[in-house]
Parts: structure tokens; C-alpha cells; sequence
């Protein structure tokens, strides 16, 4: 059963929802919470609760899955080479990845890779690297080669078309919105091409390998391969889900299938790169989380397509060496710490430039230099967003083009306002929260203009949020410790899932400031001990902090030594009655 997220929370029924907890044996908090993103029926709530990967959706329903299964099949059957056309961030790295090991397993030798340069090379698919490893298959045996792109390609009209030139078999795998014009591949897999009656559009591009790979032991099924002798899809899960949580898609649906069940293999700590990654990051033996893997794993891994080469990660997760993926994970760290040097070494220009101009008034944040690694725009253009409640779109200038990455904010589709002025615009493509463009120097400001008045027309017409409120209020100032229990069937959260929220009224026990300006006490109820923390308003809220006060939090958990300790993060905290 898929679960599709409301528009708008549906409004509480208690009534409605104690006899559902009732029936169910579940905490009533834990149904409120549920119950307000749509999941209000025991069927609804079990298939949530207890992801089955039994649920997936067959693979044959995916436009172009037949066509595409088949001829991978074809060529493993007949030895001939495979290349692996992989993007350069996590989503990419990890399809890319994922393909590899699988047919690697299948005992296919005649297999090799591609990963574009974001620098040098760009996002997409690029003639000149296919035409580079032609020459290269020229001179092996094996017949014509089967080029399978992941996380790219259907835009790239031009580079397909080269391909077949070249001799490849073109098999496009992708989860980017399609043009009118659908690339010449022999096959394409893409759950938002028009006709596909996939019933779930969003997966990430590693979502779309994953199941070109479930359409493909099928096809190997029935040319006669015994099935138990082939590899089980359940162990490359990891970097499915690594790969979708990396590319912020929703983790509703299936992609809740398929992360829930890699968080379980991931934690087993089997692959040997991600093994090494964790160490570096100091996360190891424990459940992860998907903050663990967005704030911790995906950057290290993106901090090589950024900075330096994709490859280095892309060999990483390939790895079959503890000692070669050591010594990986040890780059990756050196990449990733570059990386953060330099992206907030960005954000403090654009944030000395904004009080400078007092550009405040602008409904876009957009800002050039010809300083700026074009690798890190996209992490500094992310954090000016969030903090300024704005899109920002931040440009690199070299040799007169100047070559930009661009983040939204909630409810504001910023590809659609770049659509509408592509006039100036030399290439761009992306999703309605993130992008990349490019364009002509000279043109960037009149692009700039016309663009800040089109996010302004498009954010009158969003709806005012309503106030944040709790998912559920616990009465009688008590936490419920039954809730806490069982609390992590509600995960992975994220995008379509966010934590949910808890409201109670109480007294804060040994209340002191930490870190500069951070709030911090103790939770006390019999039963139940818990810390909680306060960011940034240690000095306003210690003096009432004797007082009965109303918390809205949500629950962090935190693992030390392999032990799980709750605490409540503070959203909102103020006197009671006030």
C-alpha cells in the first residue's frame, strides 16, 4: 500500500483516535501523529509501521522496463561491455555504484565506468568521454558496447544521438523531469515520462537503477538462471538508501521500503567503503539515521564531486579492500573538510555583501564572483536560504560565463521561475528545490531582475504556513514513555515524513546555559528522565525558566557507546498562559 502525503494535515479526531489506538495496542500519541498525515485506518497504519519490501510495485510496470531488462540481459548473456554512465553527487555515485557491483556479482568482467568532471566536464552526458572510452573498447573483443546512464540522460538529446554514432546501445535510467523530445535510446526508464504508469513518481535516480536491477534478475530468471544462484537485491540496499536520502526526495512510499530496509543493512556494517566512511565520521556501531546520513555520509561522499574527482568515492563503494577503503575514506575526509572551508568562506562573503547592499528588500539572494569554487555554490546557496527565508542562487565567473547553483525554500518551485526566463539562460535543468544554470556574463543582470520580479509574483501566491502547532499535546504535563518505546517505527524521517511534533506543559529541572547560548535541563516524571536543549536562547529563558512552561519539541535520540539516551530538541518554549 502506497501512502500519498496530504496537502494539509487533516484535523485531529481524539475520539477517532483513541478507539484506533485502542484497537491497534499503540500509544494514542503516536496515532495522532499518523492520523494527521493521513493515516487513518489500521491498514494504513500497520503498511506504514512495517514497511514490507513484499509492497514494491513489479518493475514491469515501469515504462520501458521490458525493453531496457532485456537488453541488459542480452549483454551479460553474450559478454559484451557494459559502461556505467554515472552523475557525480550521491545520488549519482551510489547508482552508478550500485550497477556495478550487482553485475560485477553476476560474474560480468567486461564492465566499466564513466563519471563526469563537474568542473571540466558539467552535468549530463558528454560525447567527448563516450567517445574516449570507444576507442578504448575498440581495441578489446566483445562486441558493441551497452551504455547505461544513471542519474542523467534525458535531457542530453545531442550526447545520445553521439552515442549510437559511436556504436553504443543507449539505455537511459533517470528520475529528472523529461523534455518534449525524449532522447534516441533504445530504452528509457523514468517514472515522470508521459505514459509510464509507474505508480510512484519519486524516486531517486538510485531508486530507478534499483529497479532496472529488479527487472533484470526477472529477465535472467527466465533465460533459464537458477534464482537462488543470482545476487539478492536486499544486500545493495545501503546505497539505495544512501543515494535517496542524499537527493532529499520524499521518503514516503516505496522510497520508505526501500530506506527503512537499507538503514537495517546498512547498519550491519558489511560493505567495507561505507564501513571505512562511518569510521572517519565518527558514527560507527550504531542504527543510523537519516541525519547521520544527510548531515554526516552523503557529504563526504558529494565532497568529492565537488572539490576534486567523483571517482574517489565511486572507488570507495566499489571497494572490496578494509585497508584500500581506509585509505579512501581518509581522502574523502580531507575533501570534505575543503570543502566546508570553502563553502563558509562563501557564505561570509554573500553575508558581509547582503548587510553592505541592505539587499534584504530582494525576493531572490543572487551574487557572483569570480573567487568562488563553482563545486561549493550549491552548500552556500542552501544555508543563505534557509537563513534568509529566500531562494538564492550563487554564480562562479570564468572566462565571461557565469555558471551558477540555485536553492528554494518550501512551496517555492524555483525551476518554474527559471523556466519562465530561459531566454538568458544557456543551459540549466534540475529539480523545483535545487538547480544549475548558466549564461552569459553580460546578461546576468538583466536575467537577475527579471527573475527577482517572477519569484516575486510566484511567493504572492503562496498561501501564508499556518502556525507551527503539535502533532500532539500530552496531557496532564506527562510524557508517555510507551511512545518513546516504539517510536522508531515512525522513522526514516525527511522529506514527506518530517519529525513530528510534541507539545507538555511542565517544569524544567536543573535548567543552566551550554555552549555560549544554549538553554539546557532536565525532564523528570516517574518513569521517565530525559534531557532537553534550547538552542540560541540560554540568556532570554533562564530567568523563567522557573516558571511552568510550555515546550514544543520534537525527540532526538543519541547514541553513545551503543547506548540510545532521549532528549527533547526545543521548537518553541514560553511561560504557560502567556
Amino acid at each position: 500500500m502506497l501512502d500519498v502525503i496530504p496537502p494539509d494535515p487533516p484535523a485531529l479526531e481524539p475520539g477517532r483516535c483513541h478507539l484506533l489506538a485502542q484497537r491497534l495496542g499503540l500509544p494514542q500519541a503516536l496515532v495522532a501523529v499518523l492520523w494527521r498525515r493521513g493515516l487513518q485506518d489500521e491498514a494504513e497504519i500497520s503498511a506504514f509501521l512495517y514497511p514490507n519490501l513484499q509492497e514494491l510495485p513489479d518493475p514491469d510496470l515501469m515504462r520501458g522496463m521490458r525493453e531496457a531488462s532485456t537488453i541488459t540481459a542480452a549483454a551479460v548473456e553474450e559478454g559484451r561491455p557494459i559502461v556505467i554512465y554515472a552523475d557525480y553527487d550521491a545520488d549519482g555515485v551510489t547508482a552508478g555504484a550500485l550497477l556495478y557491483l550487482f553485475l560485477r556479482r553476476l560474474g560480468h568482467r567486461n564492465l566499466h565506468y564513466l563519471l563526469p568532471h563537474r568542473i571540466t566536464d558539467g552535468y549530463g552526458v558528454h560525447a567527448h568521454l563516450l567517445a574516449a572510452m570507444a576507442q578504448k573498447l575498440a581495441t578489446e573483443e566483445g562486441g558493441n558496447p551497452l551504455l547505461i546512464t544513471v542519474d542523467c540522460g534525458i535531457s542530453d538529446h545531442q550526447a545520445v544521438t553521439a552515442a549510437k554514432e559511436l556504436g553504443y546501445t543507449v539505455i537511459i535510467t533517470d528520475h529528472h523531469r523529461p523534455p518534449a523530445t525524449l532522447p534516441p535510446a533504445a530504452a528509457i526508464l523514468n517514472p515522470h515520462q508521459a505514459g509510464c504508469p509507474f505508480p510512484y513518481k519519486d524516486l531517486a535516480g538510485v531508486g530507478v537503477a534499483f529497479y532496472l536491477l529488479m527487472g533484470l534478475r526477472r529477465r535472467l530468471v527466465q533465460k533459464g538462471r537458477p534464482a537462488e544462484k543470482l545476487p539478492n537485491l536486499k544486500e545493495y540496499l545501503d546505497l539505495v538508501a544512501l543515494g535517496t536520502i542524499a537527493d532529499m526526495v520524499s521518503v514516503r512510499g516505496i522510497n520508505r521500503i526501500l530506506v527503512k530496509a537499507g538503514l537495517t543493512i546498512l547498519a550491519t556494517g558489511g560493505r567495507p567503503g561505507l564501513a571505512a566512511l562511518r569510521a572517519v565520521a565518527g558514527i560507527g556501531g550504531q542504527l543510523l539515521s537519516t541525519t547521520d546520513i544527510s548531515f554526516q555520509l552523503a557529504p563526504r561522499i558529494n565532497a568529492a564531486g565537488r572539490i576534486a574527482t567523483p571517482e574517489t568515492a565511486f572507488r570507495l563503494l566499489i571497494s572490496q579492500s578494509p585497508a584500500e577503503a581506509a585509505d579512501l575514506a581518509a581522502d574523502l575526509e580531507e575533501m570534505n573538510r575543503r570543502r566546508r572551508e570553502l563553502s563558509e568562506r562563501i557564505t561570509a562573503e554573500v553575508k558581509e555583501k547582503i548587510t553592505k547592499d541592505q539587499a534584504d528588500t530582494a525576493n531572490i539572494l543572487i551574487y557572483s564572483s569570480a573567487e568562488w569554487h563553482p563545486g561549493v555554490l550549491g552548500i552556500a546557496a542552501t544555508r543563505l536560504s534557509r537563513e534568509y527565508q529566500r531562494p538564492a542562487i550563487l554564480f562562479s565567473l570564468e572566462d565571461g560565463v557565469a555558471r551558477g547553483s540555485g536553492r528554494s525554500v518550501a512551496d517555492l518551485d524555483l525551476l518554474a521561475a527559471v523556466t519562465s526566463c530561459q531566454e538568458w539562460l544557456t543551459g540549466y535543468g534540475g529539480h523545483a528545490a535545487a538547480l544549475g544554470l548558466s549564461l552569459d556574463q553580460g546578461q546576468l543582470a538583466a536575467f537577475s531582475r527579471q527573475l527577482d520580479q517572477e519569484i516575486g509574483r510566484k511567493m504572492a501566491e503562496i498561501p501564508p504556513s499556518p502556525p507551527t502547532e503539535p502533532d500532539w499535546f500530552f496531557p496532564d504535563g506527562r510524557l508517555d514513555p510507551r511512545l518513546l518505546e516504539i517510536y522508531p517505527l515512525l522513522e526514516p524521517f525527511g522529506p514527506g515524513n518530517p519529525e513530528p511534533l510534541f507539545g507538555v506543559q511542565g517544569k524544567l529541572e536543573q535548567p543552566g546555559i551550554v555552549g555560549g547560548n544554549h538553554l539546557r535541563f532536565r525532564w523528570r516524571q516517574p518513569g521517565l528522565t530525559c534531557s532537553g536543549i534550547a538552542f540560541g536562547h540560554g540568556a532570554d529563558l533562564l530567568p523563567l525558566s522557573h516558571q511552568t512552561m510550555e515546550l514544543t519539541f520534537a525527540f532526538q535520540r543519541n547514541n553513545y557507546h551503543g547506548h540510545a539516551n532521549w532528549q527533547m530538541r526545543i521548537l518553541g518554549i514560553t511561560p504557560a498562559g502567556v
